[in-house]
């Protein structure tokens, strides 16, 4: 038995050691198995490499777009350099990318934005199991006309609850947030447009030069609708909210008030900034969440305001964001000296 398990083992060393000397059977497997990698990584490289490629040529493009769309300003024919540059493109790629897309739209009255997307399809990568069979391109740049001034007309409407309990006017103004710790807080031209005690306004409205936006101011005084000689007497319990506007760079606006008292919609036309009763898109109703618009307000466009005179946050508020009604055309755009442009993003 021991005789037999020794020849056992002799053979199989022997077979061992011819496997271990035999290597080209192993340089064969060892190589086939190094080559995936390999392949994938130069496959990787290049694909990469030429989504680089279309990505850099497409940015330049939009950067050309945005700047030859903003020229002008909203009015002008801003969609001819977003042809251009979707032309140029195809011309220089052909079908080696798909879906080239080139959109021009204006933020707000100042911003014009381009945003570029196409599709890369992969060479060797797409030979890979799970490797998706092309790559995204995704552009965007925007440029700034001018540094302009923003003329707004008098509100479309004005409308204070004439029945509330409580004092309240409306002052429109223009805001500098560079300017917050100034002396004026970086608050200018403060004007008194509407009230809910019968007052007639004679006013001009602000002109916001650059870097400034239209802003409002809501005087409240507790409980003192009716007694005239009260309104701007410091004995009566009194309170200031201003939203301080700041338009964010996507257009929308951002308020400082420190409380939701007020509702924003942004509507095509003035008739559709009524309540809904009235064939508008504004909703009634008490104990609602205030809309908050975020689109931008572009020329031609109206721009609805609707507060609560007393914060929620503080009880006494039916949160039906009616107290005071405010509807505003979209400003236009006054260069301020020479026309130029800049790309921002």
């Amino acid at each position: 038995m021991k005789n037999h398990l020794s020849r056992i083992w002799t053979s199989g060393g022997s077979l061992l050691r011819r496997f271990r000397g035999d290597a080209r059977g192993n340089v064969a497997v060892i190589t086939g198995l190094v080559a995936i990698p390999l392949f994938a990584s130069a496959g990787i490289a290049i694909d990469y490499a030429r989504q680089q490629s279309v990505t850099a040529y497409m940015q330049a493009e939009a950067d050309a777009a945005a700047l030859a769309g903003a020229v002008g300003g909203p009015t002008a024919g801003d969609q001819v350099g977003v042809t251009a540059a979707k032309d140029h493109t195809k011309s220089r790629y052909g079908d080696s990318i798909e879906n080239v897309s080139f959109q021009g739209t204006w933020l707000n009255a100042t911003d014009f934005k381009v945003a570029a997307t196409a599709k890369v399809p992969v060479t060797i990568m797409g030979a890979v199991p799970g490797i998706a069979k092309e790559m995204d391109v995704d552009i965007i740049a925007v440029a700034r006309y001018s540094e302009p001034v923003l003329e707004y007309k008098p509100p479309v409407l004005t409308d204070l609850d004439p029945e509330a309990w409580d004092y309240n006017r409306i002052y429109v103004y223009c805001y500098d947030s560079a300017k917050k710790g100034n002396a004026d807080k970086g608050r200018s031209q403060m004007t008194a447009v509407a009230d809910n005690g019968g007052t007639k306004y004679t006013y001009t409205m602000p002109v916001c030069g650059p870097k400034e936006t239209l802003s409002f101011r809501l005087y409240n005084v507790r409980n003192m609708r009716t007694t005239k000689s009260k309104w701007d007497k410091g004995s009566a319990e009194r309170y200031n909210y201003y939203t301080d506007t700041v338009v964010n760079d996507d257009g929308s606006e951002t308020y400082s008030l420190g409380y939701s008292l007020l509702e924003t919609i942004l509507c095509d036309t003035s008739n559709q900034c009524k309540p809904v009763n009235q064939g508008g898109i504004i909703q009634e109703g008490p104990n609602r969440t205030p809309k908050k618009a975020t689109s931008t307000c572009s020329t031609g466009k109206f721009f609805y305001y609707g507060w609560e005179d007393r914060p929620p946050e503080k009880g006494g508020s039916d949160r039906d964001y009616n107290d005071i009604r405010i509807v505003l055309e979209c400003p236009t755009v006054k260069a301020s000296g020479q026309n130029s442009v800049r790309l921002i993003k």
